[in-house]
């Protein structure tokens, strides 16, 4: 019935944690980059030490709208592209490459973007969203909540 039972519902909330989203913690980008790298690294049993400067800019401007799984998403991408022990812009998804190229764009060009990656990104998946928001580097909860907003539909 889309409701979520009101006995569960006080079960589960006993404390409420407010996180702020990554672009309003920009300083801990920096950190979780190098957490991210050791984690990432050690599950795949490859080695790779930092990130170039300019990827640290870009990271520090982007608008992580995926927040922090978003960032682990690229990071692990990235990790698996590079050749060496420094990710570089070209070891950075192309998507998110392109991406950032749009930042500096108004809203509604920003929203264009948007909804026009989501719609390839599900057309790519078959319509599955699960694999979607994965791709896009999102919660299920986010790519629905776009599609509403962005009147996207099947």
């Amino acid at each position: 019935s889309g409701q979520f039972r009101e006995d569960l519902f006080y079960r589960l909330n006993v404390v409420t944690v407010h996180l702020p989203s990554l672009r309003e913690r920009r300083q801990d980008i920096p950190l979780l980059v190098e957490y991210f790298l050791r984690k990432i690294g050690k599950r795949i049993d490859k080695r790779v030490d930092a990130v170039s400067d300019e990827v640290m800019k870009v990271f520090m401007s982007s608008q992580w709208p995926g927040n922090v799984r978003q960032l682990q998403n690229v990071l692990e991408h990235s990790i698996i592209l590079c050749r060496g022990s420094t990710i570089t812009i070209e070891d950075l998804p192309e998507d998110f490459r392109i991406r950032q190229d749009t930042v500096d764009e108004g809203p509604e060009e920003r929203r264009a973007y948007d909804s026009m990656l989501i719609a390839k990104t599900l057309d790519k998946t078959g319509w599955n969203k699960a694999r979607a928001a994965r791709l896009l580097g999102i919660s299920r909860r986010t790519l629905y909540r776009k599609l509403k907003e962005y009147n996207i539909r099947m």
